[in-house]
């Protein structure tokens, strides 16, 4: 269950309250990812490998505590976990949004038959600002056309905002036969540092590695 955290005994409330003085807390890092595994296992178990890629961040997230802070006013609640809102093609060069509930422990394949499911159920390509607001969220999306080197993402210009925003671009074979990917993770400063994202990168490697012996 989630709780409300006390701000009293918080070990990073005075870092919380330095960066809520800046209108744009906000900072993103970009890195090469090897994604060999999971394009392998997308192909051995014929399901997509956006799908196979949503599920090993999904892991990865709500895998490091500072990812599943969230916000509300001038409270902090840990949530106990997040759920994906990903893009995906809709209608020719349009895109839909659609979301998920995240299920711990679901394996890739019934994770990637649950995400077609929702898709092809989703009555409109955007959601309404109730429905995007209502769940607590990570937002995700690719750029399955371009190795990008650098890319930013867009954000309101509201401080608590505590949604990370994750994407990736087209994967590449490099001389050795490992595929990669440039890989962007964008967050609030005021609930997470550099730590939290070397957690997150050691967690997605963990979970994409994994996948060979599944």
């Amino acid at each position: 269950m989630e709780r409300r955290i006390d701000r009293n005994t918080w070990n990073r409330d005075a870092h919380d309250r330095l960066f809520a003085r800046l209108e744009v807390p906000f900072y993103s890092i970009s890195w090469r990812l090897d994604v060999t595994e999971a394009a392998s296992f997308a192909k051995r178990r014929g399901v997509s490998f956006y799908a196979v890629m949503i599920w090993a961040t999904m892991q990865a997230v709500n895998g490091v505590e500072a990812f599943r802070y969230e916000l509300r006013g001038d409270e902090v609640w840990l949530l106990d976990h997040r759920d994906p809102s990903y893009t995906y093609p809709w209608d020719g060069e349009l895109f839909g949004i659609c979301g998920i509930p995240w299920i711990d422990g679901e394996d890739p394949v019934a994770f990637a038959a649950r995400m077609k499911a929702a898709e092809e159920a989703n009555p409109s390509p955007v959601p309404t600002a109730e429905a995007d607001e209502a769940g607590h969220n990570v937002y995700i999306s690719s750029l399955p056309w371009i190795d990008y080197t650098h890319i930013a993402q867009e954000f309101p210009l509201d401080s608590t905002d505590s949604t990370p925003r994750i994407l990736w671009g087209r994967f590449d074979t490099n001389e050795t036969g490992r595929k990669t990917l440039s890989y962007t993770v964008q967050v609030n400063h005021r609930l997470i540092d550099g730590i939290h994202l070397k957690r997150l990168y050691d967690a997605l490697n963990g979970a994409i590695h994994a996948l060979e012996a599944l």
